[in-house]
């Protein structure tokens, strides 16, 4: 089978190589079908084993456990790490760059980036031994949308299309140059065609295990998908996978219960490796954002008070104390990552005396109390950085109490009050590719935080410029004018640092901690002898 050039790919949907004025948004990676993709090549030098069990425990279960009694579905999934079952259209790599999963290849159809096509692999089979065509990736899809999957996709979807059995069509309502990351979403899987009120609910997909059973609030274990359409892959013959809390997952890694651990608290490190374990630490992680809803009468509605938080929050703390990791970028209050190339930090990200003059020209030279906020330790170091945090802004006379609440629940008590934006609270912000970490001031009411006014709004209409430009360059430059409005009005705070981090037994080979924690992946791990 011949491999298509971008060349012709874009002659076949109609769109010279010049007309978009930067390759780069194209996103091509077609190759044969009976070969890998370059992003399944493992290390140089591997000698990769058959056979064995991956067993890890998991610290971090997925913010839905307890929202269904389904743990079939991928939205109720234990954990987020969805690929050990389910496959997305798009995978996001290491380096933040789109490869293609189950689509083999992709374009805008024209320059209006309102059209994209894809072409997805031949010959992938569903756990159920049904080959996968556009037909399922159609009705999944939709699916998707009726039972709102993604904010990142719901926005600017208008329709899909099936073309031929491995084509499909995306038409959106707005042109975005950078569509195709939103389709690498973990809960973006692709499954069997089935009956509105049957479809995504069995458990059933193309990844590189087969479920054999689950307690979403517990646990699953899975064996090893023999028609696996990366070919060789998975060496492992099981998988299994257990949400535990830190102390547990310690003990369970020293008596050998599990091989592997997911999101180990950072000052563990030292555990895990005097038991035997390697700690692998990703570039990344997830950010720790505080929302202010600004749609009550709360003494945050005023700007000056909210830059004078973010000002009060000691970064390079958190990371020397929780992370052991001076240096590492700090947040930047606009969901933006530092391992973006487009992250545009604040000049200084703390400066005391700036918040306490900024105080006192909003009216309060004597320090102030703000309304608690409320968590949940998703991760296990969180109390103790909100416990820096309370400490850091007391430096600058702000009170402000973090309350602790259970996991199991937290969206549903945040939200039950002032919706849509509810109570303030701290949210998880992924790290994602600029075009949905900055529209999420757009699309997410909790993390927008109820943000309005002059700023808001020349935000929201650079935004929209941004993502229709399809000069990389360009895009870059008002990226960084994006995070200048943010920063100028800090409708949130984000603290930003942390990176995720795994520890695993030394014959675990090649598993790997994502900056992305969903977009783990376990068919490229190995038992070594």
């Amino acid at each position: 089978m011949n491999v298509m050039s971008k060349r012709d790919f874009l002659q076949l949907v109609g769109l010279s190589v010049t007309a978009l004025g930067s390759p780069s948004i194209l996103g091509l990676s077609a190759l044969a079908a009976d070969s890998l993709p370059d992003w399944a090549n493992l290390p140089q030098g591997a000698n990769p084993k058959s056979g064995g069990k991956l067993v890890y425990g998991q610290t971090y279960p997925n913010w839905a456990v307890g929202t269904s009694n389904n743990g079939k579905h991928p939205y109720y999934w234990i954990d987020l790490l969805t690929r050990s079952i389910w496959n997305c259209l798009i995978w996001v790599d290491h380096d933040f760059s789109l490869r293609g999963e189950l689509a083999e290849s992709w374009a805008p159809a024209d320059e209006t980036l309102k059209v994209w096509d894809f072409k997805l692999r031949e010959g992938v089979m569903f756990h159920n031994g049904k080959e996968m065509t556009s037909e399922d990736a159609v009705a999944s899809i939709n699916a998707h949308i009726v039972q709102k999957g993604s904010s990142f996709i719901n926005k600017w979807f208008d329709k899909v299309e099936a073309r031929g059995k491995y084509g499909l069509r995306f038409i959106l309502n707005a042109s975005y140059a950078e569509w195709p990351y939103a389709l690498a979403e973990y809960r973006i899987v692709i499954v069997p065609a089935a009956a509105p009120e049957l479809i995504l609910a069995d458990g059933i997909g193309t990844g590189p295990f087969k479920l054999v059973q689950v307690d979403n609030r517990r646990g699953f274990q899975a064996v090893r998908n023999e028609n696996y359409w990366l070919k060789g892959r998975p060496f492992l013959d099981e998988i299994e996978g257990y949400v535990v809390n830190s102390q547990t997952a310690i003990n369970g890694f020293r008596s050998g219960q599990f091989n592997a651990v997911f999101n180990i608290d950072p000052t563990t490190a030292g555990q895990y490796e005097s038991a035997g374990g390697q700690i692998h630490k990703s570039k990344g992680g997830d950010q720790f954002l505080l929302s202010m809803p600004k749609n009550l009468n709360l003494i945050w509605n005023d700007p000056r008070i909210r830059e004078a938080i973010s000002l009060s929050i000691d970064r390079d703390a958190i990371n020397k104390i929780i992370y052991n990791d001076p240096g590492t970028w700090v947040g930047n209050d606009t969901h933006m990552s530092g391992i973006n190339p487009e992250f545009f930090p604040r000049e200084k990200s703390y400066d005391v005396q700036r918040a306490k003059k900024l105080l006192a020209e909003a009216g309060h030279p004597n320090g102030l109390t703000l309304p608690a906020i409320v968590f949940c330790a998703s991760f296990p170091e969180e109390p103790r950085i909100m416990a820096i945090v309370a400490q850091s802004l007391k430096q600058a006379g702000i009170n402000l109490e973090l309350r602790e609440i259970p996991t199991d629940g937290f969206d549903a008590y945040t939200r039950q009050v002032n919706p849509p934006i509810g109570r303030p609270a701290r949210s998880l912000v992924g790290p994602r590719n600029p075009a949905i970490n900055l529209g999420r001031f757009i699309t997410n009411p909790t993390e927008a935080a109820g943000w309005t006014g002059a700023k808001y709004d020349a935000f929201v209409a650079l935004y929209e410029r941004t993502i229709s430009e399809p000069n990389d360059a360009k895009r870059l430059e008002m990226y960084k004018e994006l995070q200048r409005i943010v920063q100028s009005d800090t409708p949130a705070i984000v603290l930003g640092g942390r990176r995720n981090m795994l520890a695993h037994a030394p014959k675990v080979q090649n598993l790997r901690s994502h900056s992305q924690n969903w977009s783990s992946r376990f068919d490229d791990v190995w038992i070594s002898a």
